[in-house]
């Protein structure tokens, strides 16, 4: 996922949504590529779009008291979603449509993915050399001794 907030939809009547990083919580490396552990900005989602999620928002409607549209899928299934997971934070309605707030889980995204996020990239950067740093010192003072 590109690392920001649009909502296209493409030729085919597909949409695609590129979300806005919350943060960068670590990375990893194969080979010479690195992946970045990436925590993305809650959404506001349609129904319609979360089919994967249905048993979730059937519970969520229920634990809220909230009335669970049963109704089949006014849009064609749209798979951008399908392969992303997360938790439900909340629920609204407009213009007679369902919307959800989803908390999506941490994903692991190739460097190339996080071009609009150049700035946390930095920041995330810039803290694991100040955390190596002030480890490296600690050691050195012996401070961190137990």
């Amino acid at each position: 996922m590109r690392a920001t907030s649009v909502d296209q939809v493409r030729e085919d009547g597909s949409s695609t949504t590129e979300w806005q990083v919350r943060r960068i919580q670590g990375h990893s490396q194969s080979g010479d590529a690195i992946y970045y552990h990436v925590a993305w900005q809650p959404t506001w989602e349609c129904r319609d779009r979360l089919q994967h999620m249905s048993p979730d928002l059937v519970t969520w409607d229920s634990l809220h008291g909230c009335v669970s549209s049963r109704r089949s899928p006014s849009r064609r299934y749209d798979p951008t979603l399908e392969h992303w997971s997360g938790e439900v934070a909340g629920r609204k309605e407009v213009d007679g449509l369902v919307y959800y707030k989803i908390e999506w889980q941490v994903t692991t995204e190739p460097a190339k993915n996080l071009e609009n996020a150049l700035s946390l990239v930095k920041e995330y950067w810039d803290n694991v050399r100040s955390l190596k740093s002030g480890n490296r010192r600690g050691q050195e003072d012996g401070s961190d001794e137990i």
